[in-house]
């Protein structure tokens, strides 16, 4: 999260939606607990979050992080450097499909 609000900010956005599934996470960067907090990187999240920019945290199912997932499984903790997917992966866009068709099941089912 932290790397992603840098990247995000020496790109030049200015508006810019984090998502987690880590609702607790999401909670103490929202109500100004991560000043206090012991972990020096949730106090930068807090502090990138809290620069002049529109920043929107969102708690996300695990469900809805598959994307996320899947390409951590397979940096397996290996990955020290940045690397951009400018044409998402053939398994992204699948688990990409995969998260519209449950999107669309669930407005329908709801409505």
């Amino acid at each position: 999260m932290l790397e992603g609000l840098k990247l995000a900010w020496a790109q030049g956005f200015r508006q810019v939606e984090l998502e987690s599934d880590n609702a607790l996470l999401i909670d103490v960067i929202q109500n100004g607990l991560a000043a206090g907090n012991n972990c020096c990187e949730i106090r930068l999240i807090h502090d990138w979050c809290s620069k002049d920019w529109d920043v929107k945290l969102r708690h996300i199912l695990r469900d809805s992080n598959k994307v996320v997932d899947r390409i951590a499984k397979e940096a397996r903790g290996g990955m020290y450097q940045l690397i951009i997917h400018v044409d998402p992966l053939p398994y992204v866009r699948d688990l990409l499909e995969e998260d519209v068709q449950r999107a669309m099941r669930t407005m329908v089912d709801g409505d």
